[in-house]
């Protein structure tokens, strides 16, 4: 979840003018390359993603991300529920822990918001039924026919009470935290622990938990799903576990501005690597004895920084690291023995996480972890002229953000591109081959803005080029956030969609265009085209495709301007030697559909 007060390493930068909008020598006509012969890649349509009740407007169940008709009107195929309230998320009762976010108080924000109605006031302990928020979760995704991702907690703690039914609108100190003066921070009296294993001697395991136990079982929550919906090889089962949520921000070295994490109070000790990785084992190896057909998704950390060092923090004179971090900052995590410390962009925590996962895959018997996830909201991305830009972080080694990351002398990048993406893809083919690459949470912002449909447009079609497993947008799927998935997932109204197979294409500047092609394998002759001007001026583009059948017309949709709306756009009638010219609206997004 996109943290309130993260403190980012040397984040002073950002306001000593690296923050000023940077000019860009507009190119205004840019040629668009397609060859559907070449780079032919499956497009996961797990990419086409958002996270549930993910949005701050206090809508619950349907009505949060606007409403049963607006998400199937964007036909989207995955959708997780996960967060930093699903950090401290008990099952047994459906009491969660705002943490930082809001004054560390234990209430019903995820029950209430996933549609389970309000907490009951006269029955003690058991405010919800037992799973009440996974199963108006799982119910709404057996609608949508979406793949479910489920967040699982790990950290070790979960709250066992609500201080109070009815908090105040603000903290204004008053005692709504679930911890007690200490040494500990912990109150064990109104704090439960975290079992992955119920023991035989704690009794078979129940869909009516025990609230006095002290404990909070995660085979019996895996079990209450299992006995509603099936494996996760069943129609209606759940399809992944994620192995809790950015444990980079549980609890790190307090910042000058007293930013100490998001969960420091529930996980009272400084968050280290080596907690982290047997946490995701432990949590990781219930899962598959669980259910063998269910995959799992970890370690999910919040950015950059978490795969850099698992957490970072600058005190204004030096940097803190996780105590333990120099055991894994080393080789072969550091370049995999190579000597180039940039082939990762300094993310050896990422290599040492996938490295570790694989040893214990491989004493396990069995492959722990399917999916490598990360979270991505890019430090640059702050305005209409660097959000027309920031996906190009994903993947382009031309694009050196404005940002402290990419800053030489900072020890990450020193003025490289970040190509998040490929690094990370190097990452899993040197320590973990076979896993699959997520982006469990992103947003690039923009959702009143022509700029975020194109931010949008332009990460989707990253994700499938770059052969991402499964991609949940984290806001409000609205606004031109909904036209960047529309222009993919319905197009025309009638919920047509860019095919499976992505094919090579290629924006003569990336600065000011994108572009990206896919074919459907089961009638190859047509070819799809997403163009993007990242530009305030009109482009004109020449389209040059190499394709083995001669195109003829083009039907066009797009969307520019203060309109949301995906429109129908003038086509061609005119192509000849699979050529055309076009002229691309400012700012607009259009997909192109050839045909012979």
């Amino acid at each position: 979840m996109r943290q309130v007060s993260l403190c980012k390493v040397l984040k002073v930068l950002l306001f000593m003018g690296i923050s000023a909008e940077f000019s860009i020598t507009a190119a205004q006509n840019v040629t668009f390359s397609v060859d559907t012969q070449a780079e032919r890649k499956t497009i996961s349509p797990l990419i086409y993603g958002y996270n549930a009740y993910a949005d701050g407007t206090s809508r619950a169940g349907w009505a949060n991300q606007g409403g049963q008709a607006s998400l199937q009107s964007l036909n989207l195929r995955s959708r997780r529920l996960g967060g930093n309230n699903m950090t401290s998320y008990s099952w047994e009762n459906g009491v969660s822990n705002s943490g930082a976010d809001w004054c560390n108080s234990s209430n019903a924000g995820v029950s209430a918001t996933a549609g389970a109605g309000n907490p009951s006031q006269s029955n003690g302990l058991a405010y919800y039924a037992p799973g009440a928020a996974l199963q108006n979760f799982q119910d709404q995704s057996v609608v949508l026919g979406t793949y479910s991702l489920l967040q699982l907690p790990a950290a070790g703690k979960l709250p066992k009470d609500i201080v109070n039914l009815n908090p105040p609108s603000t903290c204004n100190g008053s005692q709504l935290w679930q911890n007690a003066p200490g040494p500990s921070n912990v109150d064990t009296a109104r704090w439960l622990t975290i079992v992955n294993d119920k023991p035989a001697s704690a009794g078979a395991l129940s869909l009516s938990p025990s609230l006095g136990d002290g404990n909070v079982y995660i085979d019996e929550e895996i079990n209450f799903l299992l006995q509603k919906y099936g494996t996760a090889s069943a129609t209606n089962g759940v399809k992944g576990y994620e192995l809790d949520n950015e444990p980079d921000l549980w609890h790190h070295w307090t910042t000058p501005s007293g930013d100490s994490g998001t969960h420091a109070l529930l996980y009272p000790q400084l968050t280290t690597v080596t907690d982290v990785i047997q946490k995701n084992v432990a949590l990781a190896t219930t899962v598959k004895r669980m259910d063998a057909s269910a995959e799992t998704f970890g370690p999910a950390v919040s950015g950059y920084l978490g795969l850099f060092s698992l957490w970072a923090v600058w005190d204004g004179s030096q940097s803190h690291q996780p105590a333990d971090w120099g055991q894994y900052n080393v080789e072969p995590y550091a370049t995999n023995n190579s000597g180039d410390r940039y082939r990762y962009n300094g993310m050896s925590m990422a290599n040492a996480y996938l490295a570790k996962m694989k040893q214990a895959s491989q004493s396990a018997g069995r492959r722990l972890l399917d999916v490598f996830s990360f979270h991505y909201y890019p430090q640059a991305s702050y305005d209409a002229t660097t959000r027309v830009q920031a996906a190009r972080s994903l993947w382009d080694a031309g694009y050196v953000e404005p940002s402290w990351i990419t800053q030489s002398g900072n020890g990450f990048t020193d003025g490289r591109g970040l190509q998040m993406l490929p690094k990370l893809q190097q990452s899993i083919n040197d320590f973990y081959p076979g896993t699959k690459l997520a982006v469990t949470e992103y947003d690039f912002g923009g959702k009143s803005d022509i700029t975020g449909a194109i931010a949008q447009a332009d990460a989707l079609g990253s994700f499938g080029k770059q052969g991402v497993y499964l991609a949940t947008y984290f806001g409000d799927a609205e606004g031109f956030i909904a036209s960047g998935f529309k222009i993919y997932r319905n197009y025309d109204g009638n919920k047509s969609v860019f095919p499976a197979t992505s094919v090579k294409a290629v924006a003569s500047n990336n600065a000011s265009a994108a572009v990206y092609a896919a074919i459907d394998l089961n009638d190859p002759n047509v070819v799809h085209v997403v163009a993007i001007n990242r530009l305030a001026s009109a482009i004109n583009s020449s389209f040059q495709l190499n394709h083995p059948v001669s195109l003829k017309y083009a039907q066009v949709w797009g969307v520019s301007g203060s309109n949301t709306a995906i429109t129908v756009r003038s086509g061609l009638s005119n192509i000849t030697q699979n050529k055309f010219s076009y002229s691309l609206p400012a700012r607009s997004v259009l997909h192109f559909v050839l045909k012979p």
